[in-house]
């Protein structure tokens, strides 16, 4: 089963880049990402699917994303 991650971050191709590649860095397997701007907003909902491996520690991908300046909120999201 997939996991999926919820996350509030300023719109632009410089945050979609540096959240992917962190979640990369740390030898999580990206799958998918969406991301939306907010209507009449500079934020952005992005929404990452996580391919479940072995040992995936989805905690430790929110706190890795917690760290980015650009990043304001991060969860997970049930998969149905």
């Amino acid at each position: 089963m997939n996991k999926m991650l919820y996350a509030r971050v300023d719109a632009g191709l410089e945050v979609l880049t540096r959240v992917v590649g962190v979640l990369k860095r740390k030898r999580f397997n990206v799958t998918s990402v969406k991301m939306e701007q907010i209507e009449n907003s500079n934020f952005a909902d992005l929404t990452i699917t996580l391919q479940d491996c072995f040992n995936i520690d989805i905690n430790r991908a929110i706190s890795q994303l917690e760290k980015l300046v650009d990043v304001y909120e991060v969860k997970e999201l049930e998969v149905m």
